[in-house]
């Protein structure tokens, strides 16, 4: 029962270890998590799914009793749990002109993208403590992207029956996203990832977005977890060169921002067609 009460709260509403939990929390019809609701004993199903479809993913990840490969898994957001949707031509052609206007230019400002503009900015900024002026003459430009992308948004297939099905076995499950909260958590809530993830740490809450580690580091950190207990899953370069400077094994799912051949250089640890490819790697 304890471990069952432990997986409903870090699914539902996130329980600081010296705080109890209610009981009947433990055995009430509970909130949905992707479409699952969870009831007495660890049983589940799901609302929109195909029954034999959830069957057969819950068959594949052994109890969790079981020892596993890993134990916990965090997810990049848009590519990887959502199709990629940023214009990133047009939306990087603004940035740089936002950039000049401020002073930055040659090196990054004129060769990266989206992310590396951003870190090169940072790293001149930051140590002056004037991430705030940063924040407020580019922050508009990166959410209005953000939230043109949110009007395509679509979930990948099973990706909330993987989530609470991730949750369910008593694996942490959080994401580091290069997206902005405000429309990150939108998004989270529309396709009922939120009650999965803990923690969820968005652009606005890092100084440095992937390729850089601290959103990881962060995750790891609160998690009080070793890098090799964690699998990251992502769909970019940034992802893996973010995953590894970590020192965390990184899965690539195809089909995000970047093709398989971007990978060419930097291979992942793991390259999967299909989110529910995941179970057999967390299986070990």
């Amino acid at each position: 029962m304890r471990k069952l009460v432990s997986s409903l709260a870090r699914c539902f509403a996130w329980t600081p270890p010296d705080r109890p939990i209610e009981m009947k929390a433990a055995v009430a019809s509970c909130a949905n998590c992707g479409g699952r609701t969870r009831i007495r004993g660890g049983l589940a199903f799901d609302r929109g799914a195909d029954a034999d479809d959830t069957s057969r993913m819950r068959s594949k990840l052994p109890s969790p009793a079981t020892s596993l490969a890993y134990s916990a898994v965090i997810f990049d957001f848009e590519g990887t749990l959502v199709n990629f949707q940023w214009q990133l031509e047009p939306a990087e052609t603004e940035l740089r002109f936002a950039f000049a206007r401020l002073g930055f230019e040659g090196g990054e400002f004129a060769r990266g993208n989206y992310a590396t503009m951003w870190n090169a900015a940072a790293d001149r900024l930051a140590p002056q403590g004037r991430m705030a002026e940063l924040h407020q003459a580019l922050g508009p430009i990166y959410d209005r992207w953000d939230f043109d992308a949110l009007t395509r948004w679509a979930p990948r297939s099973g990706a909330a029956e993987l989530l609470g099905e991730l949750v369910d076995r008593d694996l942490h499950v959080g994401m580091v996203s290069n997206v902005g909260r405000g429309a990150l958590n939108g998004a989270l809530e529309r396709f009922d990832f939120a009650q999965c993830l803990q923690p969820v740490v968005a652009r606005d809450d890092v100084t440095w977005m992937k390729p850089r580690a601290e959103g990881i580091l962060r995750t790891l950190a609160d998690w009080q977890l070793a890098p090799d207990q964690v699998i990251f899953v992502g769909d970019s370069r940034a992802d893996v060169f973010g995953a590894r400077a970590a020192g965390v094994p990184v899965a690539i799912i195809r089909g995000g921002e970047c093709d398989e051949a971007a990978f060419a250089d930097i291979p992942p640890d793991h390259m999967i067609s299909q989110l529910s490819e995941l179970v057999a790697l967390i299986a070990g």
